[in-house]
C-alpha cells in the first residue's frame, strides 16, 4: 500500500467518521428527546470504554493467557482497582503508566 493511498484512505475515514458525528450532535438540538433517551445516551461512553479494555486484554496476540504472567492483565487489575478511588482520566494515565513499565521490567 503506497503512503497517498494510505493517507487519502485515512482522511476519508476520518471525514466520514466526522460527518456522522458533527451531524447527531447538529440535529440533536432539533430533536426533543425525552430524558430517559438522553440519560441512557450519558451512559455510552462509560459502557463502551470497558469493551476497547476488554478487547486489549482478551487480544489473540496476548495467547488469552489471563493470569499474572500476561501484562495486560496486572494492568486491568491495577486499573480496576483506581477505579474504586479515582476518576476515568486518572484510571488511564495509571493504566497506561503501569503497562508501559510492566513490558519494560517484566
Amino acid at each position: 500500500m503506497n503512503s497517498i493511498f494510505f493517507w487519502s484512505l485515512t482522511l476519508g475515514m476520518a471525514a466520514v467518521t466526522f460527518l456522522v458525528r458533527f451531524s447527531f450532535i447538529g440535529i440533536s438540538d432539533k430533536i426533543q428527546m425525552s430524558e430517559r433517551v438522553v440519560k441512557t445516551l450519558r451512559f455510552v461512553p462509560v459502557t463502551v470504554f470497558p469493551v476497547f479494555i476488554a478487547i486489549q486484554v482478551l487480544d489473540v496476540h496476548s495467547n488469552m493467557q489471563f493470569d499474572l504472567h500476561n501484562h495486560k492483565v496486572i494492568a486491568a487489575i491495577i486499573c480496576i482497582l483506581c477505579s474504586f478511588r479515582l476518576g476515568l482520566l486518572w484510571v488511564v494515565i495509571i493504566g497506561v503508566s503501569s503497562l508501559i513499565l510492566l513490558n519494560q521490567f517484566m
